[in-house]
């Protein structure tokens, strides 16, 4: 998996210039498969990290025997980030494992 961070940059001092940035989002009832199903969106387009990672909560109804029980949802919304490959730069490291 890629890494995502909530902050605005790559958190890694000797990290390459971000080259390209879009944005991923998606929606789920399970936080941890969010931001599994987020980080594969943006390796599918060649990201090296997602940053500014952000997440929002809500409620919905779920019907039940027993009578209506809200279940939550989760919007995850980041920025996906394409590094320029410098040699020695971590996103040149990151191919590596």
């Amino acid at each position: 998996m890629i890494p995502i961070y909530t902050t605005e940059g790559i958190p890694v001092a000797d990290a390459s210039p971000i080259e390209q940035a879009w944005p991923v989002w998606t929606d789920h009832d399970d936080i941890g498969m969010g931001l599994d199903h987020l980080a594969h969106l943006a390796m599918h387009r060649g990201a090296h990290a997602i940053i500014a990672l952000k997440i929002n909560t809500y409620w919905i109804a779920g019907g039940s025997v027993q009578g209506f029980v809200p279940r939550a949802r989760h919007v995850l919304l980041g920025t996906a980030v394409l590094l320029s490959q410098q040699p020695g730069s971590a996103a040149a490291d990151s191919s590596n494992p």
